[in-house]
């Protein structure tokens, strides 16, 4: 922008009536938010120094941000994590991200503990996810070390891991039952369970534990 400027319109967007385009000295200078026209008192002839200009082209990355955050945010709960890296990924400026992220958890619309303790229970029902893949899966979303930790040991007031392992290795049974060694047979259903997220030891227990039932008297 040059040092100052003169406002000389101001059109709606016809795709987007809460935004405006800004014209400064007869040629378009950026859109703008509606709230920004009223924040600045800008009007045809209102001149803009390079501060004004400067800072309201700062005002509007912000409300974009925003935006971008809260549409993100629409489809489903996300982390701290995730959100930064989306604004990140949108070029978004660190400081911006900053006064994003702040807003998001003034308004609630962050708590990654909240977050954490539902994505157990629910991997948990749903898929039946040991703690060590339940572990990797928040880790990969952003989630605090502790808040993770807080949130496994919540489940496992109400979930006893072990049985869940021989619960699943039972289900998986039927597809190693016609192998004929019984080390490739526990090899596989041993690497089905670790994939599944149960620790080396919780996962031998419960395939001993099933090949046993299953033995031929």
């Amino acid at each position: 922008m040059p040092p100052s400027a003169t406002v000389t319109a101001l059109k709606a967007q016809k795709n987007n009536p809460d935004r405006v385009s800004l014209f400064l000295d007869g040629e378009f200078a950026l859109g703008i938010h509606q709230d920004l026209v009223v924040k600045y008192d800008l009007h045809t002839g209102r001149t803009l120094t390079p501060k004004e200009q400067a800072q309201l082209e700062a005002d509007e990355r912000l409300i974009d941000a925003k935006q971008c955050a809260l549409e993100y945010l629409a489809h489903k709960p996300r982390t701290e994590g995730e959100v930064r890296d989306r604004l990140a990924r949108d070029d978004y400026e660190s400081e911006i991200i900053e006064q994003v992220i702040t807003r998001l958890h003034e308004l609630s619309y962050l708590d990654d503990e909240a977050y954490a303790h539902d994505f157990v229970k629910a991997r948990f029902a749903n898929k039946s996810y040991g703690p060590h893949r339940l572990r990797r899966d928040l880790r990969e979303r952003g989630v605090d070390a502790g808040l993770i930790e807080e949130a496994l040991a919540g489940l496992h007031e109400t979930v006893d891991f072990q049985e869940a392992a021989h619960a699943l290795a039972e289900k998986y049974w039927h597809r190693v039952a016609d192998e004929s060694h019984p080390l490739k047979q526990a090899k596989k259903l041993q690497g089905y369970l670790v994939r599944r997220g149960y620790g080396t030891s919780m996962a031998r227990a419960a395939v001993e534990t099933v090949q046993g039932e299953h033995a031929t008297p």
